[in-house]
């Protein structure tokens, strides 16, 4: 059954209870799995398309075959060409048209191959790529906010020889670019993600977690450790800025962690476990926002099938709750793949010698009518509000956007689930999008709209489309500095633009010495140096009206914009050249928004300086890298909107009724308002339309706590935008909201 070219009817297939439960229980608690479908390859890598197949190619020698076509509804087989070299053990992700990236294989065990090539959805061909600098095999991609990948790691000629330059493919002129500063020997399919700051997580397999700054030529710097030890073969999965991190290690642990990547400083910390250990699991999102894990081993070994766990488990995040559910049909381990489909169903296949697949209805299927889409954009643009026209508007409990799954060996780094905002209107909703491609990078998504009872939508295919960021990069953590490490005190000259570092010494960051990851290793004076001197030129061509500073720091920093201090951390001792540091870090990474009440840039030549402190003659090491992003204001003739209130410095209630202000160069039809507590990393919407000669608009205050609050009024469908010049505060209450 389910050989090439025949035809089974779903109705046929999906019936009874799976024999793996003891006792039966109502679907709708537990959900049901089909029978066995006999594959003519196995299913080890994994890929939904924006037409709602699934498209996948096996294991070894399979590789060079013919991947197959599955169509999940009329569950018929289709060949499609062979690729041009063995894609076996390859990485992959998506492009922001929907078309798959493929890069390395498979020669041999732990030897891989310089290709890359891109599968063709539209055309069922193959588009060429230009090689990769060498082999790669078992190599991770990771789709970054601009649409461009990030290949990171794989083995090259044998076991322990790996490829240590992550390569961006700039997706704009299908080329390579090296990130030369961040060389480093990284395990085979590491488990990346593209976060809130948007730099890549790694989260695994190791205990130790990593940042990777993409920009420029690469930067690696800490991240925190996690709990449990190395979790090989475990699984990891992003939701809302999160990571959920699920069982591995050998032997097995059931131990389930979670780190918020929205927060200043994020932490691992244990959930509830599940109801027994896994390894060489599936680790999935379904439509509602919980993680279903399916197969994998309890016992000691690398792929143990004596040890094979046949029922899946769900995972509420709401709750952080487990629940096991009907027994599948075949042991999944090493090789295997699980991809969601649009229906809410889930597909569960291969295996390493393993051909078989078979589909989970999960319980929400059987739990009341289905909401419906019935108008929806086949494309949405961050940061902009769009309608879904559903007569199941007041029985929705939440809409979800999920990335189309693109996995192999029980991971896929492109899995990314976000919840959207969403308002009641006449014709349905209005959903609000991502804020930016940072927080949904292009490419193909599912939109899917869930009832109060948890019952999904079949989804809607969307395309996420690229839209230019609000801030552009002006200096990246790898650029070059000037910097002064020899233990002499400069005075205060070395500030100013005019003064001569031609015999300062240079290098790219992170700067420092004894972490070991440092692009530039500093003179590790002993006793250490109390001061080291940095200085950077960077030019600006236009106004900036709003700035993000990153800093990673050990232990003390002030920093400078043209001699105006715009930055301080542990510099309570004074900013003499002879006085250490009030307080130690370990390696801190701060990223926030810079105060323009005095702007300190110009158009033209800036000067950046910086001081960075050790907290004391014993310390061993010291860290620096900086990077700054700006938006450049253009004032336009016409549409120029000015924010009058909150303008910065006002303290408010939460809860209480405020007025926002706004006034109009020129006339602007409509407007939307928006409000941050952060500073300006992620907006909340406030309304959508507001007439824009109203110029005011009462406010029901948000019952938090923030001294890092902004509001924004933007021309309704873009254009013109304004901001309050610097931050107010709210006062959480506790005033009862109606």
């Amino acid at each position: 059954m389910g050989v090439m070219g025949v035809r089974v009817g779903w109705a046929g297939l999906l019936l009874g209870l799976s024999s793996g439960l003891a006792v039966a229980q109502p679907i709708s608690e537990v959900g049901r799995w089909s029978p066995l479908m006999s594959w003519p390859i196995s299913a080890t890598h994994a890929h939904l398309l924006h037409s709602g197949k699934v498209m996948f190619f096996g294991e070894f020698d399979e590789g060079t075959q013919s991947p197959r076509l599955w169509d999940p509804l009329a569950n018929t087989l289709t060949p499609i060409p062979a690729p041009p070299f063995n894609i076996f053990c390859a990485g992959h992700s998506f492009l922001e048209d929907g078309r798959l990236l493929i890069t390395g294989g498979h020669v041999d065990s732990h030897v891989g191959v310089p290709d890359a090539i891109i599968f063709n959805p539209k055309s069922g061909a193959w588009d060429n790529v230009p090689d990769m600098n060498d082999k790669r095999w078992y190599p991770n991609n990771t789709t970054l906010a601009n649409g461009d990948v990030l290949v990171l790691s794989g083995e090259t000629d044998g076991e322990g020889l790996f490829n240590e330059l992550p390569q961006r493919y700039v997706a704009a002129t299908n080329s390579w670019q090296n990130l030369t500063t961040a060389q480093r020997k990284i395990p085979y399919y590491p488990h990346m993600f593209l976060a809130p700051n948007n730099k890549l997580f790694f989260s695994g397999p190791w205990r130790s977690s990593q940042w990777l700054d993409p920009d420029g030529t690469g930067t690696w710097f800490e991240a925190p450790y996690s709990h449990f030890g190395g979790r090989s073969y475990g699984g990891h999965v992003y939701f809302d800025g999160k990571v959920l991190a699920v069982g591995g290690g050998n032997p097995p642990t059931e131990t389930v962690e979670l780190i918020d990547l929205n927060l200043p400083s994020p932490t691992w910390a244990y959930q509830t476990p599940m109801s027994v250990a896994r390894r060489q699991h599936n680790t999935t999102f379904l439509p509602d926002g919980k993680v279903l894990v399916t197969g994998g081993s309890r016992l000691e070994g690398f792929n143990n099938a004596e040890g094979a766990v046949l029922f899946p488990e769900v995972w509420d995040p709401e709750t952080n709750v487990w629940k096991k559910l009907a027994s599948n049909n075949a042991y999944r381990g090493y090789h295997s793949s699980s991809v969601l489909l649009p229906d809410g169903r889930v597909l569960s296949a291969g295996g390493r010698n393993v051909r078989t697949a078979e589909v989970f209805e999960p319980p929400y299927l059987f739990q009341g009518p289905r909401p419906v889409i019935s108008t929806a954009p086949d494309e949405i643009k961050p940061g902009t509000p769009f309608s879904v026209g559903t007569p199941s508007g007041a029985q929705l409990k939440k809409v979800t956007l999920i990335s189309l799954a693109s996995v192999t060996h029980a991971f896929d780094s492109s899995q990314r689930f976000l919840t959207l905002p969403h308002a009641l209107t006449q014709e349905g909703l209005t959903v609000t999008a991502p804020e930016s491609n940072v927080a949904a990078p292009p490419g193909p998504y599912m939109l899917f709209l869930i009832s109060k009872e948890g019952v999904p939508s079949v989804a809607k295919m969307v395309m996420v489309k690229k839209v230019p960021p609000r801030f552009t990069r002006v200096l990246a953590f790898s650029d070059v500095w000037k910097y002064d490490d020899t233990n002499v005190d400069r005075g205060t000259s070395w500030l100013s633009a005019s003064y001569n570092d031609a015999s300062w010494k240079s290098g790219p960051g992170q700067l420092g010495y004894g972490d070991g990851d440092e692009g530039t290793v500093l003179n590790a004076m002993v006793p250490a140096q109390p001061s080291v001197y940095f200085r950077k030129k960077f030019t600006l061509t236009k106004q900036v009206s709003a700035a993000m500073l990153e800093v990673l720091f050990d232990d003390g920093i002030q920093v400078w914009i043209n001699e105006v201090p715009v930055f301080s951390r542990n510099m309570g001792k004074g900013l003499h050249f002879a006085a250490f540091a009030s307080g130690s870090t370990n390696n801190q990474y701060i990223r926030e928004p810079l105060p323009l009440a005095s702007n300190p840039f110009r158009t033209g030549e800036n000067i950046l300086t910086a001081m960075v402190k050790q907290v004391g003659s014993s310390s061993t090491d010291l860290t620096f890298a900086l990077g700054l992003e700006v938006e450049t204001a253009s004032l336009p003739s016409q549409d120029l909107i000015q924010v009058l209130s909150p303008n910065g410095g006002e303290s408010w209630a939460g809860g209480s009724r405020a007025t926002l202000r706004w006034a109009l160069k020129s006339p602007v039809p409509k407007v939307d308002l928006a409000f941050s507590s952060d500073g300006g990393t992620v907006w909340t919407p406030i309304a959508f339309e507001v007439p824009g000669e109203q110029g005011t608009y009462p406010w029901r205050v948000p019952n938090l706590q923030s001294t890092q609050v902004l509001v924004r009024v933007s021309k309704t469908g873009g254009g013109s935008s304004d901001v309050s010049d610097a931050v107010f505060s709210i006062v959480r209450t506790q005033i009862q909201e109606p």
